[in-house]
Formats: structure tokens, C-alpha cells, sequence
């Protein structure tokens, strides 16, 4: 790599970018197991809104690194359309393991967003960065909400 491709930022940066892009492409296949496997519509409602957050940040992260001539790693498999309406038979993972795996993914994925807008120098970045923090704490927030009236969270009395 050329010093110059690097100019606007540090190696350090550049690595946190790529990786959690490739984190971030884990977590898109993984979601879409978990979609084919829950009965929960509200579930699958959630698991989609993921799914479309971090293909968004996926674009802008894919972007930054284009800028500073750095290769973007590969991308996953892309699923076929997938429609709310789409039931398996039996289910092998249960909608409250998929929705507390989806949680800790959303959290990741929340503290990841974090770091980057506490790395962010440009205006363009934090203002994307913040947004895409807002929309993970309130998807999280949401599930949250809908796993314990679901009873998939159960949170002890004081």
C-alpha cells in the first residue's frame, strides 16, 4: 500500500473498517439462517430491519475504504428475496434463542458503530455514523420490549 492512499486515515482506522465489514457480513448470513428458521412475524419484521441496517453500513464503510484504496473484503451469498410469509416446517432454533442471538448482534453491532463515530474526524462520517447508532439502540430497544412481552426475556423482581 502507498502512504498516499493512506493520507486520510491511520492504518489502525483503516483495519477497523475492513473488519467489521467482514463482521458485518457474518452477521447479514447469520440473520438470514435465523429468518428461515422463526414463526414469529414480528421477529422476522426485526431480523429484516437488521439485515437493512447493516447492509446501509455496509455501503458506507465499503466507501471509506474505496477512498483510501484499500479492497473491500468479499461479500456473502446474496439470499434469495425473503417474504414474511415464509414458514418451514419445524423449527430448529426457537424464536427466543434467534431473538436473544439477534440482540447480542444488535449490541455488537451498536458498540461497533460507537467506536467508529468516536474515530470519525470528517462531518460526513459522524453525522452517517450517528444515525446508524440511533437506529441500532432503538432497534435494540424494540426487541428488547418485544422479547419480554413475548416472555423470551424474563427480567427478575426487585
Amino acid at each position: 500500500m502507498l502512504k498516499d492512499n493512506l493520507a486520510s486515515l491511520r492504518f489502525k482506522e483503516i483495519f477497523k473498517l475492513w473488519s467489521q465489514l467482514g463482521v458485518n457480513q457474518g452477521y447479514i448470513a447469520s440473520s438470514h439462517a435465523f429468518f428461515k428458521h422463526t414463526r414469529d412475524k414480528q421477529l422476522k419484521i426485526m431480523i429484516l430491519e437488521f439485515i437493512q441496517c447493516l447492509k446501509e453500513e455496509n455501503k458506507h464503510l465499503t466507501l471509506l475504504l474505496k477512498e483510501n484504496g484499500v479492497l473491500a473484503p468479499t461479500t456473502s451469498i446474496e439470499y434469495n428475496t425473503m417474504k414474511i410469509t415464509d414458514l418451514r416446517g419445524k423449527s430448529m432454533i426457537n424464536d427466543g434463542e434467534i431473538s436473544a442471538i439477534l440482540s447480542m448482534n444488535i449490541a455488537s453491532s451498536l458498540i461497533s458503530v460507537s467506536q467508529a463515530l468516536d474515530l470519525s474526524v470528517k462531518k460526513l462520517h459522524l453525522t452517517k455514523y450517528g444515525e446508524l447508532h440511533m437506529r441500532y439502540s432503538l432497534l435494540g430497544s424494540k426487541l428488547i420490549d418485544y422479547s419480554q412481552r413475548k416472555g423470551w426475556l424474563e427480567a427478575r423482581p426487585r
